[in-house]
């Protein structure tokens, strides 16, 4: 039942979707985080029509479960005219790698909004109100101070986010994306073998966010100090 684990095939076929898992967690979490970073600003605006926009994207975006977002930017949105027959689908629509990037992203950018939302209101009036003394306009107070301590004080937080959207990735398997489970999947189904390869997946999703957790420790580490 096991013998397939003992073949240097199997952990090598794994092994090329790693490259598609890093990546696709790479981008889901750079475009989620600039979205996301907005989403925030939007949502501790005093503006009521700002701040509800960016209430409405966040809550939207996270209640739709990832899977079916996925789903519906796969199979449902190239079913409308303007996205079959437009400009964009050559480049970016038809592709789903591009899906699956789009989809983590949204889905994060509502995640991180609400964690950097947090972080913004951790800023004290008083920080902001030293901003304003030494002549700094809203917007150079919001890039230069309110944003650099609302990001140090969500670190930790953040890196639990990328823990999680690395695992999610799985779902990208879901759309044709040959990510680490894909490849799993299509072994096993070439030698009949639906446990030997799944075991290969887990070992290197273990490796995978045992070197992130090493690393979030590290910045544990030394934001404490």
């Amino acid at each position: 039942m096991f013998d397939l684990l003992f073949h240097s095939e199997l952990w090598l076929a794994v092994a090329r979707g790693i490259p598609i898992t890093i990546a696709l967690t790479t981008l889901a979490m750079v475009f989620g985080l600039a979205l996301g970073t907005g989403v925030a600003v939007l949502s501790n605006s005093d503006n009521p029509v700002l701040s509800w926009s960016g209430v409405a994207f966040t809550f939207s975006f996270r209640a739709i479960p990832l899977l079916t977002l996925l789903y519906f930017l796969y199979y449902a949105l190239p079913t409308v005219g303007v996205i079959r027959h437009g400009p964009l689908w050559d480049v970016f629509f038809r592709y789903s790698f591009a899906i699956a990037v789009l989809g983590f992203s949204l889905n994060n950018a509502a995640y991180l909004a609400e964690v950097l939302r947090g972080g913004i209101k951790s800023v004290t009036p008083g920080q902001v109100e030293a901003c304003m003394a030494v002549g700094m306009s809203e917007g150079m107070a919001l890039r230069r101070v309110v944003l650099p301590i609302a990001f140090r004080n969500s670190v930790m937080t953040i890196g639990n986010e990328l823990v999680f959207t690395l695992k999610a990735t799985s779902l990208a398997s879901a759309i044709a994306v040959s990510d680490v489970l894909s490849n799993a999947r299509s072994y096993g189904k070439i030698f009949s073998d639906n446990i030997s390869p799944y075991i290969a997946a887990a070992v290197f999703y273990l490796l995978m966010v045992g070197l992130i957790d090493l690393a979030l420790a590290a910045i544990r580490k030394r934001t404490a100090m």
